[in-house]
């Protein structure tokens, strides 16, 4: 399904192949990082004890993007508008003594645990726009200052499963919610050296930096039940306040009289702080969320 929205919107760009219009589409691969510890496990005895901590672990995952731009022939300022999607999980499991690292569970009094298992799962949905120019500093170097706007969510979910062998059949669940939106102004620089050409065919290395402060709003949801009717719902109280994320990205391009581009780019995304979760292993959290990896984008402009 995916596949074919990118085509139909290549497509597009060739039906309407008579205005400056640019029409593209991004295959990606990324990789996830945030630290996350979910759980520790007790070891030892009542002279020596060692704690081993439990925490997530990512693997590269796809997604894509599109977008469509716009330039203006009198004075060649330009536009684009953007869809990124996103989505990872990662999971873990441990035998006890276990005990959780979420508030709700350890509200039960049940802990530690005989075994627990655990999965995290993150949606990202990000829209972009920008308004820049291009500037030719040299016959061969391009830069694009540009300012915009960035807004979407980043949903954030870690389902948990707890069992206690002391009690037969005993089971318990935990689902751990953090909801995020965001909206705010950005600025970024884009620049492009071309070094080398043969015929009609272009090869050049492209490198971008962009900030974003944006307003941002925190939701966390925790509830945990158990076979024995217990249930803990715990809310924390909506924040509202400042959201800074960095992006950035190397990469080559090929394009070509036939006004196709081809670039494949690695690229670092940090949301600063993005977690937000309580722990009653280390507190209240404030780690980063890094999106890296690769893209992979082909594009039409007329």
């Amino acid at each position: 399904m995916n596949f074919i929205i990118l085509f139909s919107l290549f497509l597009i760009g060739y039906l309407y192949g008579s205005k400056p219009i640019e029409i593209y589409a991004k295959a990606l691969y990324w990789y996830p990082s945030e630290t996350m510890d979910w759980a520790y496990v007790r070891t030892g005895d009542q002279n020596v004890s060692q704690s081993t901590y439990q925490t997530f672990v990512f693997h590269w995952a796809p997604g894509f993007s599109v977008g469509i731009g716009y330039t203006m022939e009198h004075d060649q300022w330009d536009t684009q508008a953007s869809y990124s999607w996103f989505q990872s999980k990662a999971s873990d499991h441990a035998k006890g003594p276990i005990t959780p690292g979420f508030l709700a569970a350890r509200l039960s009094f049940l802990e530690p645990f005989s075994e627990g298992k655990a999965n995290m799962n993150i949606r990202y949905n990000m829209f972009d726009w920008d308004l820049g120019r291009k500037f030719a500093v040299t016959s061969h170097l391009i830069l694009r200052p540009s300012i915009g706007f960035k807004g979407g969510w980043i949903d954030q979910t870690i389902h948990s499963h707890w069992i206690l062998s002391s009690l037969p059949g005993f089971t318990a669940y935990e689902n751990l919610k953090q909801t995020f939106q965001t909206a705010g102004a950005k600025s970024a620089i884009n620049g492009k050296w071309c070094f080398g050409q043969i015929h009609n065919h272009h090869f050049s290395l492209l490198g971008f930096f962009e900030m974003g402060y944006l307003w941002g709003h925190w939701s966390i949801h925790d509830q945990f039940k158990d076979s024995l009717s217990t249930v803990i719902n715990l809310k924390t109280t909506p924040r509202n306040y400042g959201a800074l994320v960095l992006h950035s990205f190397m990469g080559l391009e090929w394009d070509c009289s036939a006004h196709l581009t081809l670039q494949l780019c690695y690229e670092i995304e940090d949301w600063l702080n993005q977690s937000q979760f309580f722990t009653n292993i280390s507190g209240s959290q404030n780690n980063d969320l890094i999106l890296q990896g690769f893209n992979l984008s082909l594009g039409s402009d007329f």
